[in-house]
């Protein structure tokens, strides 16, 4: 499969890789460098293989109660929630984000690539309220414009200053060129910045004018280690259908005050009785790569394992996140396993590099 920007990935000589069946760009110049370019500027990314499901009609707000984790009649328009779809043992089947277009009637749901297909075949399975279900994945694009500048180029293009937003919220804009566009104060690398929303054809052009103002085309792979780099967890990697959002510190996407949501029991066992494991950050202290599915070791027992890992190109150390025993705590010493070696780390809680305006 391909986004409707592939062709610019192409003209720009982006290196592609197969992402769960999209040919989609890993880098362009290099990912420290697109990485970095985030981090101090601004850098462009094509998340237009994300999930677009609409939910509407007078039975939308009891239906995504009922399968969301966040209080949606609580959600007033026009703003944006974390939140997950759980399976009865509280064991996590997506994390999304969820947008309230028009209280008690319309709310987007935006998921993940690899998750989009099995994803809407759960909820509309799940509807049993009989709420309008639509899959507008095809006919929307997503851009991410993220970096200290992003604010800046976008109101120089578009004559909109997105800092006007507050976090996790978003406004629909009408623009000549490219029609109503939704634009969202969200993001997955924690450098400020906006997410953009638009019908598929207009994608390519906004994607090129936005690299002329000035914003670097950066691949998959910054996109990892800068989310890495804050602590989100990439469903898949962090959080599955094994890992509870107790287990995964994510517990403020979770209103265990609300009723009957999917999972909700098994959560609060599990919130009553506390958790055997706690997802962690590591932090090495010698030269080398964490990857996932590396062991981790305390005082000569296995504690863990790595779900994610990479060098972080702010701190130019290997850092992970890692499920380690309720026995490991902050600051605590733990060896990786890398191959024969075992690397000393200090185990931390994420980010491990400040967020923009923090």
């Amino acid at each position: 499969m391909r986004t409707p920007l592939y062709h610019e990935h192409e003209k720009l000589g982006a290196r592609i890789v197969d992402f769960h069946g999209w040919e989609m760009p890993v880098w362009y110049t290099g990912i420290r460098e697109e990485h970095l370019a985030v981090r101090n500027s601004a850098g462009l990314f094509d998340a237009s293989h994300m999930g677009e499901i609409r939910v509407g009609g007078k039975e939308s707000v009891p239906f995504l109660n009922r399968i969301l984790t966040r209080d949606i009649p609580a959600m007033p328009k026009n703003r944006v929630l974390y939140s997950f779809f759980l399976n009865e043992q509280g064991g996590i089947i997506d994390d999304l984000t969820v947008y309230c277009v028009e209280p008690g009637e319309a709310y987007m749901l935006c998921v993940n690539a690899s998750n989009t297909e099995n994803d809407l075949r759960w909820v509309i399975g799940q509807n049993r309220e009989g709420a309008v279900i639509e899959d507008r994945s095809a006919e929307t694009a997503l851009i991410a414009l993220q970096g200290p500048d992003a604010a800046r180029i976008f109101k120089d293009y578009l004559d909109f200053d997105p800092d006007t937003l507050k976090n996790y919220t978003f406004t629909v804009l009408a623009t000549v060129q490219y029609c109503d566009i939704m634009i969202s104060k969200t993001g997955y690398t924690g450098a400020g910045g906006v997410e953009i929303f638009l019908p598929s054809e207009k994608a390519p052009g906004l994607w090129s004018s936005l690299v002329e103002q000035g914003a670097r085309p950066c691949g998959l792979g910054a996109r990892d280690t800068l989310r890495l780099e804050m602590g989100y967890p990439l469903h898949g990697n962090d959080i599955d259908e094994t890992t509870t959002p107790i287990e995964a510190g994510l517990n403020f996407a979770v209103d265990l005050d609300k009723p009957g949501f999917i999972g909700l029991e098994a959560l609060k066992r599990q919130s009553g009785q506390g958790v055997s494991r706690r997802l962690r950050g590591l932090v090495l202290k010698e030269r080398g790569v964490p990857r996932q599915g590396f062991v981790c070791m305390k005082n000569g027992q296995k504690v863990g394992a790595v779900t994610s890992g990479s060098v972080s190109p702010i701190l130019g150390t290997g850092i992970a996140l890692a499920y380690l025993d309720k026995s490991v705590e902050e600051n605590d010493e733990v060896e990786i396993v890398v191959r024969d070696r075992h690397l000393k780390s200090t185990v931390v809680r994420p980010p491990f590099v400040r967020a923009a305006g923090k």
